[in-house]
């Protein structure tokens, strides 16, 4: 049964995943054939280097006479963790409530499966699509890079691709923690939209005010440092801390889930 709950979440999820492979791909081989464009404009790059120092540390600081730079400032500094972002939390704060709206959650727990087991396959089948979604990714970053000679090598395309999955799967996590807790989907996206955009928030802003530069490393988004994975520094601690603190709030939402009286 575990594996047909898998296969069962990978099917619903398979028309969503389509959308949001052509919209990622899209938009990162979109910005990616942009950069000659940026590159033989001096005055693009002056401009962007004379921006107020806040603004640049909201919507992503980079250096556009690279490639690399670039890439960062337009693409993954904000708005390609942003959809996944979303993406992860829809995920997670549908994974059970849905099937509580739909009355269909009785039907999978009348078997011997277990709600653990249950929600172990849910979340499996999310992290699966975020995977997928990254290896999009990385294919139109590839093609993109290719046609316009980026010049950034693949295994750094590979890992700024894993990079915002990484990102994504505590967010996740934290919004399927919420549904198991309290049954609200809404509840779960909003409270862990706003617990997003406060990461964020803490890790641009803390460069620029004193007293919250001590909390930056509490931030996923500083671990997430895609700055430095475009500059082939990815760090393994980073890595292990988005994968710890996933798996965390996962084994609580197991524990959140067995507790509560879902509605039938």
């Amino acid at each position: 049964m575990g594996a047909s709950v898998l296969a069962h979440t990978l099917r619903e999820r398979r028309r969503g995943l389509l959308g949001w492979s052509a919209g990622v791909a899209a938009f990162a081989a979109l910005i990616a054939v942009y950069w000659p464009s940026v590159r033989d404009s001096p005055d693009l790059q002056s401009f962007t280097r004379d921006l107020p120092e806040a603004m640049r540390a909201l919507i992503g600081e980079g250096d556009y006479s690279t490639a690399a730079g670039f890439l960062n400032a337009e693409l993954f500094a904000f708005m390609m963790p942003l959809l996944f972002l979303i993406c992860a939390i829809g995920i997670g704060a549908g994974a059970v409530t849905r099937e509580e709206e739909r009355g269909t959650i009785d039907l999978l727990l009348s078997t011997p499966l277990t709600r653990r087991r249950m929600l172990v396959e849910k979340a499996l089948g999310g992290v699966l699509v975020l995977l997928a979604l990254g290896v999009v990714l990385f294919v139109a970053l590839l093609l993109g890079g290719a046609a316009v000679e980026l010049g950034i090598p693949a295994s750094r395309l590979a890992a700024i691709s894993l990079a915002v999955v990484l990102v994504a799967l505590p967010f996740g996590a934290l919004a399927l923690l919420v549904s198991c807790a309290t049954g609200s989907h809404g509840l779960a996206l909003g409270l862990t939209s706003a617990a997003a955009v406060s990461a964020y928030m803490l890790n641009a802003l803390a460069p620029l005010i004193g007293s919250l530069e001590r909390w930056q490393d509490a931030s996923p988004f500083a671990w997430y440092a895609s700055g430095d994975v475009l500059a082939g520094r990815l760090t393994l601690a980073h890595v292990a801390l988005l994968i710890g603190t996933a798996l965390a709030l996962a084994a609580a939402a197991v524990v959140a889930l067995e507790r509560r009286d879902l509605r039938t």
